[in-house]
């Protein structure tokens, strides 16, 4: 279980604690007294181990706590829903790592490295019903693991695309893959047709995703299209700043082309950057792109290598 969710507990059983000291001191309860004072003192000595304890496994660990229809309070959870929503958080994290390891997500077919961005149900989480997924791994993670990376980028994602300004959702759907946008889809329309709220406790981030934020989700998610092409273009490359990642190129038509760069293009630009500006190159590129809902159409340029310098 994550460091966060061990500190929340143990703060809300030594609030409870001190609630029953407060009592047992008016009633004028000694043995409870003393009982309740050990037993807070044994609390406060765990709480301040645990925050002051700077060596933390940095592998993934998550917790996903589910409300509303299909939750019982703290005593269950309707098995079909609580199955498929694992099924498909865990099918959201493998798109997000293989679109991560690769330079584009293929629109169909077997994701790539899905083994490596498995979880596991490792325990229960208290409050609303919740489960705890954790990265398996026979030894500490003293560095963030990269699937833990992969597990921020993904929560960070379930928080944006419900964000009530519509500003932070179109921000985000530039580096978005449609595969992923289809995960994500999946799994609000589930919460939605559920009537269930959720909330997610990962590392620094904690939030909970209310009925109108999921359903605002599910319908953005809905109206939202991208479609990807792959491109090869021949022209001059205009300029290239490899701390930001950005390209601009200029094919024999005079159109520009501007847009983020992965990061081989940036490893080919480095090796060759006294020779290449300036003079012609042939690119790889995906073109994206973005249908928002009641938005006008507009393209998202990515290079993803550098297939030759020079004519």
């Amino acid at each position: 279980m994550s460091k966060k969710l061990n500190i929340d507990s143990l703060s809300s059983e030594i609030n409870a604690v001190k609630e029953l000291l407060n009592s047992a001191q008016q009633s004028g309860d000694i043995v409870g007294e003393m009982q309740l004072e050990h037993r807070l003192k044994e609390l406060s000595l765990k709480l301040e181990s645990l925050q002051s304890d700077t060596i933390a496994d940095n592998s993934a660990s998550v917790a996903l706590f589910f409300g509303g229809q299909p939750v019982l309070g703290s005593k269950g959870i309707a098995a079909e829903f609580a199955g498929l929503a694992l099924e498909q958080f865990q099918n959201l994290i493998a798109k997000v790592f293989a679109s991560n390891e690769t330079s584009a997500l293929g629109e169909r077919g077997k994701v790539p490295f899905k083994a490596n961005s498995e979880l596991m149900v490792t325990g229960l989480a208290r409050g609303s019903f919740g489960f705890v997924l954790d990265e398996m791994s026979d030894q500490m993670q003293l560095e963030s693991s990269q699937l833990s990376h992969v597990l921020d980028k993904a929560s960070v994602l379930l928080r944006d695309i419900a964000a009530q300004d519509e500003a932070v959702f179109e921000a985000l759907l530039e580096e978005l893959e449609p595969r992923t946008l289809i995960a994500l889809k999946e799994f609000f329309s589930n919460l939605d047709s559920n009537k269930a709220t959720i909330r997610v406790v990962e590392r620094d981030l904690d939030f909970t995703l209310d009925g109108p934020a999921i359903h605002r989700a599910k319908i953005r998610t809905e109206a939202t299209s991208i479609e990807e092409k792959t491109s090869d273009i021949d022209g001059v490359l205009v300029g290239f700043l490899p701390e930001h990642r950005k390209f601009e190129l200029q094919d024999k038509t005079g159109q520009l082309y501007y847009g983020s760069a992965t990061t081989e293009a940036v490893e080919q630009f480095v090796k060759a950057t006294d020779t290449v500006i300036g003079k012609p190159c042939l690119i790889r590129v995906t073109i994206k792109t973005l249908a928002p809902l009641n938005r006008p159409p507009r393209e998202v340029v990515r290079l993803l290598e550098f297939l030759r310098f020079g004519e």
